[in-house]
């Protein structure tokens, strides 16, 4: 078994609800060292292709974190290890997500699950300083209600979702700004798009509106697990449309 690393020089801690992969960056940045460094010292396997799959490894640490991986990038990180597993999608499993065997990928076709890719309020990012919500990568994430705006889905310049792979490890990450390849034949692929997601134009919505009372009101399901409570809306061809409250949580109808 691989010795633990020794702690960080630097500790950051996770922001509330933020996803692992934004953590690990924040954490370079801190440092203003390169993302690749800070996880090979926290104990991640370097990749090493087998065709065109890199062998044994998830394409995205994100969804799920074994034993041994969690309990390495928490003592590297002086953070416990449920904080640790929290921040992976695995935190959702069961409640708004399905994973699959091996909690290596998501299912798309159940609960609220999404396959791969965030959604973002340029807000939040602009005042995290480019640190990324978990609960964005969920079909459920619509909206912002701190910001009070709907989500942006893709880049405003590439056109592509963000952070459908594993950014570069090969620079000192800038979360905030697009990673995905460029558009431009030619473009260096780590350098990726380099739009400045904190300036994606997204729809406000005043205080009060039906999208912020929905956002809010499904985000109390996923982390009550109960919906004691119908929710129903305006009527269409002459009928209510409801949210059945059968089980410990109800689904969309």
């Amino acid at each position: 078994m691989r010795e633990l690393a020794r702690t960080l020089p630097i500790r950051l801690p996770p922001l509330p609800g933020e996803a692992l992969d934004s953590w690990l960056e924040a954490t370079a940045r801190r440092m203003d060292t390169t993302l690749g460094d800070v996880l090979l010292h926290c104990g991640f396997p370097v990749r090493q292709r087998a065709g065109n799959q890199f062998r044994g490894i998830p394409t995205d640490w994100t969804i799920f974190l074994d034993e041994r991986l969690t309990a390495a990038v928490a003592h590297a990180s002086g953070t416990a290890p449920e904080a640790v597993t929290a921040m992976t999608l695995a935190h959702y499993d069961g409640r708004a997500l399905q994973m699959s065997s091996g909690g290596r990928a998501v299912s798309r076709h159940v609960l609220w699950g999404r396959g791969r890719g965030s959604r973002f309020c340029p807000d939040c990012l602009r005042s995290s300083g480019g640190r990324w919500q978990l609960s964005w990568r969920l079909g459920f994430s619509f909206a912002c209600t701190r910001h009070r705006r709907l989500l942006a889905d893709r880049c405003p310049h590439c056109g592509q979702v963000p952070r459908q792979r594993p950014r570069s490890g090969r620079s000192v990450p800038r979360p905030e700004l697009c990673g995905n390849p460029p558009i431009r034949p030619g473009g260096l692929i780590s350098a990726g798009c380099g739009t400045d997601l904190t300036h994606a134009p997204t729809l406000p919505l005043p205080a009060g509106h039906p999208v912020l009372a929905a956002q809010d009101r499904v985000m109390e399901i996923i982390e009550t697990q109960t919906a004691a409570f119908v929710l129903t809306g305006l009527p269409r061809n002459g009928h209510q449309r409801c949210w059945p409250t059968s089980g410990p949580w109800a689904s969309v109808s």
